[in-house]
């Protein structure tokens, strides 16, 4: 009897390994979404020193995604950036109105608004074959749409016949634009929940629009950590 119990007990201690083996190579107990948040720059967001306006401008995106196949994932990423500023304008010019010049005096006051925001819809195709490997790089592919908004109003005074006459003005544009997106990306796990990501696509406008034309090509670069959490 007491042969018979050793020989249960080590035959449950030597495929204790083979079943834990075979638990982590199960793709279904991978984790099937994530999330991740990091820089993002683009044409339309720039990363980096705002000129004259000082400071520094960090675009941020976040991302989420669910791990559809064990070597495919579909994601959306949202990237917002925005600025404001007051300004102020003042100086002499000749008025020319009368057929003689006159010196007149103008000034403007006021403050901008910029909004800027974009939207992608992507496949992440896996391209490296061993799942075990912390370095993963992956093929990109989608759609991506570009919203700019902006906004300015303040005052404006000028000298009209030697009095200084006051108005106020404003103005609001905004401008959509979807672009094809192809691209590359690289994944480091640093824990088996944690990854640094990443992401570097070029894309191309599928309408004309303000800013940019069919053939005018754009980059986008993305910098962050991500996130998986989940099992199907």
């Amino acid at each position: 009897m007491l042969l018979s119990r050793l020989a249960a007990f080590s035959s449950l201690l030597l495929s204790t390994p083979l079943l834990t083996l075979a638990q982590t190579a199960d793709p279904t107990s991978a984790p099937r979404f994530y999330v991740g948040l990091g820089a993002y720059s683009s044409y339309y967001q720039h990363l980096g020193n705002r000129g004259f306006l000082g400071g520094v401008q960090v675009p941020v995106q976040l991302t989420v995604g669910y791990q559809w196949r064990p070597r495919l994932a579909v994601q959306v990423g949202l990237a917002y950036s925005g600025m404001s500023h007051s300004y102020s304008n003042s100086g002499y010019f000749y008025d020319y109105a009368t057929g003689s010049p006159v010196l007149s005096y103008s000034k403007m006051s006021g403050r901008y608004t910029g909004r800027n925001a974009s939207m992608s819809v992507l496949a992440r195709y896996t391209l490296t074959r061993n799942p075990a490997h912390r370095l993963q790089f992956d093929a990109l592919g989608g759609l991506t749409l570009e919203h700019r908004a902006s906004s300015s109003s303040g005052t404006r005074s000028d000298s009209v016949q030697s009095s200084i006459v006051t108005s106020p003005y404003g103005y609001r544009y905004s401008h959509n634009m979807l672009l094809l997106t192809l691209g590359m990306g690289a994944r480091y796990r640093i824990t088996p929940r944690f990854e640094v990501t990443y992401d570097f696509t070029i894309n191309r406008a599928v309408a004309p629009g303000y800013y940019l034309t069919n053939s005018y090509l754009t980059h986008t670069n993305a910098l962050g950590l991500r996130y998986r959490f989940g099992s199907k």
